[in-house]
């Protein structure tokens, strides 16, 4: 599971006056997302405070992401009426044995060396490169790939293919974006909608950045017609 560390304060927009909010007395709430390396857990810490001094209401959301399950992935966090005077952060309540801790703390940094060197790798490459890259994962899992022209993909960068047991395809759609420049569920719609045209299987969407929270909703609703990978993703494929 996963907990907020420490107190955090909250300065009002209204009246500048600032508020300590204590951990502890945050519930949350835990949604499941299904992913290509198993189940995310996503827990939204939520909070509402009065403003002592003007008595504006300011509420907040911290959410903390688990995924694989029992690893951390990422934290992030919004307040409305008021900002975080230091952003709080999430993290995974871990409970090592010690005499495990030492040989897991290492396997840990050593995974953590290869993850960063895959991270900077795929940030440095090319739109063009990325989706080279991704087509290259795509043949590595049996599939027949055919990557289509730079400036005239129509929503699919990369359509995937096999023949047995039963002909199958996939339209793949890439976004090698900054971290900081989450793929929109209008993106997802779009790609739905090319997938549906062609009537291709599915479509899977590949992004170096990551999914808003409401673009993973859309995937999730169409079941196993779409699988969208960020770059947590890629990272792990690298891994294998």
């Amino acid at each position: 599971m996963m907990r907020i560390p420490n107190n955090f304060y909250i300065k009002c927009n209204e009246c500048g006056n600032v508020t300590l909010v204590e951990a502890d007395d945050l519930d949350y709430e835990t949604s499941v997302y299904d992913r290509p390396m198993g189940e995310e857990i996503e827990y939204d810490f939520r909070g509402e405070i009065c403003c002592d001094k003007c008595h504006s209401w300011i509420d907040f959301s911290i959410r903390g992401y688990e995924y694989p399950v029992g690893a951390f992935n990422f934290s992030d966090s919004e307040c409305h009426g008021g900002c975080f005077i230091d952003e709080p952060v999430v993290e995974m309540d871990y409970e090592f044995d010690s005499d495990y801790y030492d040989e897991a703390y290492a396997e840990y940094e050593r995974a953590e060396y290869f993850l960063e060197y895959n991270r900077e790798k795929i940030k440095r490459m090319s739109p063009r490169d990325f989706e080279f890259f991704v087509a290259d994962i795509f043949e590595k899992l049996g599939f027949s790939v055919k990557i289509t022209q730079a400036t005239r993909d129509g929503g699919k960068d990369i359509i995937a293919t096999k023949a047995d047991p039963i002909p199958y395809t996939l339209i793949i759609e890439c976004k090698h974006w900054g971290e900081n420049h989450k793929v929109d569920v209008s993106v997802v719609r779009s790609v739905y909608g090319v997938q549906m045209a062609m009537q291709a299987n599915q479509s899977v969407i590949v992004t170096s950045s990551r999914f808003t929270k409401d673009a993973r909703a859309f995937a999730e609703e169409r079941q196993n017609l779409m699988a969208l990978w960020d770059i947590d993703d890629l990272l792990k494929l690298t891994m294998n």
